[in-house]
């Protein structure tokens, strides 16, 4: 994984204006998800289409890690 993705994903809730619980959840916040959901879903398809045509193994790679990180993203949320 990238070590710009890791730093990402590896920040606290207090470095990102994490929320604590019992704490409101911004009107954003569900959109932002909807929209991340449909990036995860669109990355899935383009990485098995790049799968089955044979393509390029580092955008295989890329893509897989990017595919991780939204199925990450997703469920921490």
């Amino acid at each position: 994984m990238s070590p710009a993705i890791c730093k990402v994903i590896n920040l606290e809730p207090s470095r990102h204006g994490g929320r604590r619980s019992g704490e409101p959840v911004s009107a954003l916040e569900p959109r932002v998800r909807d929209w991340l959901t449909t990036q995860s879903v669109i990355v899935e398809d383009w990485l098995n289409q790049l799968v089955a045509a044979n393509g390029d193994e580092r955008l295989v790679g890329v893509l897989c890690q990017h595919a991780a990180f939204l199925r990450d993203t997703l469920e921490e949320g």
